[in-house]
């Protein structure tokens, strides 16, 4: 059946297009602005919103703070986007390896999950950006490391329940190993949930990097995220407080969208509804 944007929920619909706006004015930002994000003025020191051209005001040292946004918002939304992928791989792979195998293999897979969440492993991320060089690399693999647990978690309790499911047994019947079953008959049938929850974890992730760029331990300067304007923010927030303001309420906007559309999309999709191999809608 193909997609249809109007068979969405009103709401998730709403915050789709909300986001593809948001992500279109972030990646457009330089040619909507004649200021550049990173260059100082120091003839438009802290000026007001709305002032000299300056929609969002400037901060301490004349920086167009519409530019920053926008040029921060790019750059969080690229790497919570990659940090989700990176989640999405490993937390999917590991939950249907677990899930469909079972037995003693499943159980070990779990306990090494238990591990992992026990440890506080937003304090391990902090530590490896402060003992290794930063680079997007490590901040993908620290932030992506962060947020598959619990996606693994979902993804195991779903392949333990293909596991199964008729057409599996009739695969594993018919001398499928369990590579074929996992590629042909798990993961096709994982792919939809996953996807839900990568509109889950992606918010999560964003939020992970703007509160590692609150520590100064994202990227560097002269670059910006949503994380690093706030930090800003809050030190200029006496005498601007605009330079908190506009970065702090496009962030929670977005967090909010992600989460009412990842919602939507659960709905949407209903993914909690029973799985069908492509021989049952055939038969249908």
């Amino acid at each position: 059946m193909p997609v249809r944007l109007a068979s969405l929920p009103p709401l998730a619909r709403a915050c789709l297009i909300a986001l593809a706006v948001l992500a279109v004015l972030c990646w457009l930002g330089p040619w909507l602005t004649r200021f550049e994000p990173h260059a100082p003025d120091w003839t438009a020191l802290s000026v007001a919103p709305g002032v000299r051209a300056h929609w969002f005001g400037t901060d301490a040292i004349g920086r167009d703070v519409f530019a920053r946004t926008l040029a921060g918002g790019r750059l969080s939304l690229t790497i919570g986007l990659l940090a989700s992928v990176v989640a999405l791989v490993i937390g999917l792979g590991y939950g249907a390896i677990a899930g469909l195998a079972g037995g003693r293999v499943e159980r070990m897979m779990l306990r090494v999950l238990d591990v992992f969440s026990a440890l506080p492993f937003l304090l391990v991320v902090i530590l490896l950006l402060t003992l290794f060089e930063r680079s997007l690399g490590l901040l993908l693999a620290a932030i992506g490391g962060y947020v598959w647990i619990d996606l693994a978690r979902v993804m195991r309790a779903e392949a333990a329940r293909l596991r199964e499911a008729p057409f599996v047994l009739a695969a594993q019947a018919a001398g499928a190993d369990f590579g074929q079953r996992l590629r042909w008959h798990v993961l096709p049938n994982l792919l939809p949930l996953a996807f839900v929850y990568l509109g889950l974890i992606l918010p999560q992730a964003i939020l992970v990097e703007s509160f590692l760029g609150f520590l100064g331990l994202s990227v560097d300067e002269p670059s910006a995220s949503w994380g690093t304007l706030l930090s800003e923010g809050v030190q200029e927030l006496d005498s601007a407080p605009w330079t908190l303001l506009f970065p702090a309420t496009l962030l929670v906007a977005t967090l909010a969208a992600f989460q009412f559309l990842g919602d939507g999309l659960r709905d949407w999709l209903d993914v909690r509804g029973a799985p069908r191999d492509e021989g049952e809608s055939a038969a249908a």
